[in-house]
């Protein structure tokens, strides 16, 4: 059997895909681990090959989580296609009620400044600068809203430039991490007659390696015998 490089599930020998996750997988048969490693011969050599795959274990785990959280977090940070803009609008409504003021208070200026003169005139003078304060300053409101969207906007743009590149970058690390961890499958190919299935990690690797270094047992095989049908008595 071998590992599911994508997901690390166990695939089974001469199996092309994984069949959990689909992801394609080069049967043992036509790899150049077609012929397992070694077994030790005494205890010394039982307890540096556990050290060894210890190692090599904890570290494929490792990877394999930084894989996820990377992907996990590749997918939250995905800018959508059409992603969403300000809009004129946001920022040129508030010269609506701008227009209305400056109205209001143009109105009554220019109605205090023309009071020495004539009623009708003062009356005239003040309505025509309230009517003209409002398109004055709505087509200031549309320049200055036109300025501020497109700021606003440059600025979303940088963002999602700049979210890219990150997302990028981790893509490539992902690839690299893939690329560790085939290599550390393909290794620990090596050990699949030696090591059974539910032993394959650092925790069951460690207490083989304490019946070892208790001299327990002698060899790697005669400690997992003994992990798996301990002696009562």
């Amino acid at each position: 059997m071998a590992f599911c490089p994508n997901c690390g599930s166990v695939v089974t020998d001469f199996n092309s895909y994984c069949e959990v996750c689909g992801q394609v997988v080069v049967p043992v048969s036509q790899g150049f681990l077609s012929s397992f490693a070694p077994l030790p011969a005494n205890k010394e050599e039982s307890i540096k090959l556990c050290n060894s795959l210890a190692s090599k274990y904890a570290t494929y785990e490792k990877i394999k989580e930084e894989i996820h959280d990377l992907e996990f977090s590749i997918k939250k940070m995905e800018v959508k296609p059409n992603a969403p803009r300000y809009s004129f609008f946001r920022f040129y409504w508030p010269f609506f009620l701008i227009a209305l003021g400056a109205c209001f208070f143009s109105t009554l200026i220019v109605a205090f400044l023309t009071m020495s003169v004539d009623y009708e005139v003062g009356e005239l003078l003040s309505r025509l600068a309230g009517y003209l304060s409002i398109p004055v300053v709505l087509v200031i409101g549309i320049v200055v809203a036109k300025i501020r969207q497109r700021k606003a906007n440059d600025r979303l743009a940088e963002n999602e430039m700049g979210i890219t590149s990150q997302i990028s970058a981790m893509r490539a690390k992902v690839n690299d991490l893939k690329r560790e961890q085939n290599q550390l499958s393909d290794e620990l190919q090596g050990y699949k007659d030696i090591i059974p299935v539910n032993m394959r990690n650092k925790d069951s690797i460690l207490k083989i390696k304490k019946v070892l270094d208790l001299s327990q047992a002698e060899t790697i095989e005669q400690a997992i015998e003994l992990i798996k049908h301990p002696v009562r008595g």
